[in-house]
C-alpha cells in the first residue's frame, strides 16, 4: 500500500486506498489541507493499473492548475510518476510519497490457526 505522510504534522499518514484522491483546501477533497497558499482543489492523485498479469499499479500525481502549483522534490509538476521516497510540497505542506510494494498489489495469503489462542502464520517460512 502507498501512503502520504506528512512531515510537519508529527507524521500524518494518508493511506491511498482509493482509485483517485483530490489534494486542496476544500472539505470534499479526500485530503483537506488549511493553508491559504493551497487552491480549493489543487492536485490528485491517480492509482492506474500499469501491468494486469503482475497487479502492478502506477501512482500519478497531477496538478489541477491550482495557483501555487504543486512541487516534487523541490521541481513544479503538473504531471508526474511517483516513486518511493519522493517529497511533495503543496502550499508550505511537506508529504513524503511511501510505497511499501513498489507499485505492487498485495497478495491474499491464507491464514492458518495454531494450536496456541490468537495466534495465526501465513504458511510463508523464510
Amino acid at each position: 500500500m502507498a501512503i502520504l505522510v506528512q512531515d510537519n504534522n508529527a507524521g500524518i499518514k494518508f493511506p491511498i486506498d482509493k482509485q483517485c484522491m483530490r489534494i486542496g483546501r476544500g472539505a470534499e477533497n479526500e485530503i483537506c489541507i488549511d493553508d491559504d497558499l493551497v487552491s480549493k482543489e489543487h492536485a490528485q492523485i491517480e492509482v492506474v493499473l500499469r501491468s494486469e498479469k503482475d497487479a502492478q499499479v502506477d501512482y500519478i500525481l497531477q496538478d489541477l492548475n491550482s495557483t501555487n502549483h504543486t512541487f516534487v522534490n523541490d521541481k513544479p509538476v503538473s504531471l508526474y510518476k511517483l516513486s518511493n521516497g519522493d517529497v511533495i510540497r503543496i502550499g508550505v505542506n511537506n508529504f513524503r510519497f511511501v510505497d511499501d510494494n513498489d507499485g505492487g498489489l498485495d497478495e491474499t495469503s491464507r491464514l492458518y490457526k495454531t494450536w496456541i489462542p490468537g495466534v495465526f502464520y501465513t504458511g510463508n517460512k523464510k
